[in-house]
Order: C-alpha cells, then structure tokens, then sequence
C-alpha cells in the first residue's frame, strides 16, 4: 500500500479497534473496492486479504444486482453463516467496510459508530 494511501486513513484505525472491542465484533476490515486492505482488526483466524478479496467481488456483485432491477442503489450485503454473520457496507465509491459480526455482538453501537467513521471516510 502506498504512503499517501496509509496516511490518508490512519486516524481511522482507532476508531475501528473502538467499534470492534465495543461492539464486540470478530472482526472489521475497511478495504478498497478492488480488495486491497485498508485497516483491519481480524487477528489470525483466517486470510484476511482472500477474504477482503471476495467480499470485494460479492460488493460488485449486489451493485450490479441493484442496477439490474430499476437502478436500487446499494446499502449492505448480509451473508449469515451457521456462527457468524458477515456484513458488507459501501462506504463510497472507492471503499467498503466488513463486519464480522457473532451472535453476542453489539449490533446498535456498531451502526451508530460505524456512520461516524463512513462520514469521516468520505469527507477525507
């Protein structure tokens, strides 16, 4: 990732570890659309560059879907899997966050927060 890259998005690295601690997520990547990761708090469960990737290309996927039925543009995509739940929000037109969401995650305070952040985002 280049430097004006990284500096461009430090300051959001804070409030990331803030929504994952206080919303008791699994994980959280702010990524670019074409997969590249931005900031991430995962750990080591699993790649997280595969797998910002492919979340990248569901993305592209649903905003190809909304503009297929009367141009719908797209708000999230809600992947709800046995144990977690994986939650993919455009932030813009160049940036998108995933949440790695457990059943004992704080859902209101990661909404709440994460619009701060989504704001912040594009306003840089």
């Amino acid at each position: 990732m280049n430097d004006s890259r990284s500096s461009k998005f430090w300051e959001v690295s804070q409030l990331i570890n803030e929504i994952k601690t206080g919303g008791n997520l699994d994980g959280i990547i702010f990524s670019y659309r074409d997969g590249e990761i931005i900031r991430e708090n995962i750990g080591n469960e699993f790649n997280s560059k595969k797998f910002a990737s492919m979340c990248a290309t569901v993305l592209e996927s649903a905003v190809g879907i909304g503009e297929s039925i009367g141009n719908q543009k797209i708000k999230k995509v809600i992947a709800e899997l046995e144990e977690k739940t994986i939650l993919i929000i455009e932030c813009d037109s160049s940036t998108f966050f995933i949440l790695i969401i457990n059943r004992v995650s704080h859902i209101s305070y990661i909404m709440s927060k994460l619009e701060e952040i989504i704001q912040k985002v594009i306003k840089s």
